[in-house]
């Protein structure tokens, strides 16, 4: 009898944690393989929950009930945080014991992971990944019930999966899809400021640049109107996310030594935004306007695809805004002291998927759905699956800022 997809991954896994336990022996190791995630993510600088969660592919709560055994077992401590706030998380001495055993560990795993992959002729970690992924975008519950609709002879409710199904995206697509900003963005407004105290990221959306702030702010507030933005909003320890428009920023006078509004700005009725910037800001703030502009793709015949489906067949379907971000805002009324800024990319290797999520947040794509005009996406995806093929592309977004002086 065929296994199912469930049995065979529990399977696959019990195999892996035997062998696994199997080397803990022989380096005469005690330990239990759920600390790993946890490990790993502070040797790479975690130090809460929120920050270890972010950087595994664990729920909260399991993180929390791990790092409550790890607190048992002595590997970690709690430390009370800059700010005075929150409490924060650090090793042991036995924990960076532990860590120094298991580094070697570790290298060991990938090397043999390396080699069961030659084995299989199979790249398991990437086809564990997208699989992740795709399951993410579509839930296995999901996914029964279309196949058991088609079962039963209903095929519009078992339709494959097509442009609109790629396309057809909600509020978490944007906090999947929409690319992160390099951490030199942060650290150049930071040194930018007068000081580090607090800073607030205006129309926020889901937090790309909000939470990285928070890795050189103190304090950070991320303010949007859009509640289901504001709901699936990157956490962080030292952010606050509130629901609240550009014009009305929820905010003390003269309270914040750094205001940034990231790819929102031309949404805003500025002459009201900048007066709530001269109110918010303390004396020599840092205001700053940031954009990426179209993405490059490579190689050359897939970047010609993208640029005639953005510049001519979805170019009607933008709000006439976007051409403010395309210019990277130089053609806003900015009436600050503007400071010289730093060229910066967005540089990311992305699958198909990846950049077809990434789409799905566009504001002309929706427009293209709610036209009926489906051909168009169709002859796009069509096209982009045949040159992109089923590797990693090269997909790079200039930066664009506007920065000045309160």
């Amino acid at each position: 009898m065929k296994p199912g997809l469930g049995e065979l991954l529990r399977y696959v896994g019990e195999l892996v944690d035997q062998g696994a336990e199997e080397h803990y022996r022989d380096i005469g190791l005690q330990y239990r393989p759920r600390y790993t995630p946890v490990l790993r993510a502070m040797s790479a600088g975690a130090e809460t929950v929120t920050d270890i969660t972010a950087r595994s592919t664990l729920t909260q709560g399991a993180i929390s009930q791990t790092v409550s055994l790890m607190l048992k077992d002595g590997i970690l401590a709690r430390h009370q945080l800059d700010d005075g706030r929150k409490t924060g998380l650090h090793l042991t001495r036995t924990g960076k014991d532990l860590l120094k055993r298991l580094e070697p560990h570790w290298a060991v795993t990938f090397s043999a992971i390396g080699d069961l992959e030659a084995e299989v002729g199979h790249p398991l970690l990437q086809v564990l990944t997208d699989t992740a992924q795709a399951l993410e975008r579509q839930g296995f519950g999901a996914r029964l019930k279309e196949a058991a609709n088609h079962q039963k002879g209903c095929p519009m409710m078992a339709e494959p999966k097509s442009a609109r199904n790629w396309f057809d995206r909600d509020g978490r697509s944007y906090a999947s899809f929409r690319p992160e900003y390099p951490a030199s963005l942060s650290r150049f407004l930071a040194e930018a400021a007068p000081d580090t105290s607090r800073a607030v990221d205006v129309g926020c959306g889901t937090g790309q640049l909000t939470h990285q702030l928070a890795d050189f702010f103190q304090s950070v507030m991320g303010v949007d109107p859009s509640t289901e933005q504001i709901g699936n909003a990157l956490p962080h320890d030292r952010v606050e996310y509130v629901c609240a428009p550009a014009e009305n920023l929820p905010l003390p006078d003269c309270s914040v030594t750094l205001i940034t509004a990231a790819q929102s700005a031309h949404w805003f009725d500025l002459a009201d935004f900048y007066d709530e910037v001269r109110r918010v800001a303390v004396n020599g703030a840092v205001i700053a306007l940031v954009s990426y502009g179209v993405p490059r793709l490579a190689p050359s015949d897939l970047d010609a695809r993208f640029r005639r489906f953005y510049w001519e067949e979805i170019a009607c379907y933008w709000p006439p805004e976007r051409k403010l971000v395309e210019s990277g805002y130089a053609d806003l009324e900015f009436p600050f002291e503007e400071r010289p800024t730093p060229g910066m990319e967005i540089d990311r290797a992305w699958d198909l998927s990846d950049f077809l999520g990434y789409l799905s947040t566009w504001s002309a794509v929706h427009r293209v759905n709610e036209a009926g005009r489906d051909d168009i996406l169709e002859a796009f995806v069509h096209d982009l699956h045949l040159i992109w093929g089923d590797r990693r592309r090269p997909v790079i977004w200039p930066i664009n800022m506007r920065v000045g002086i309160t």
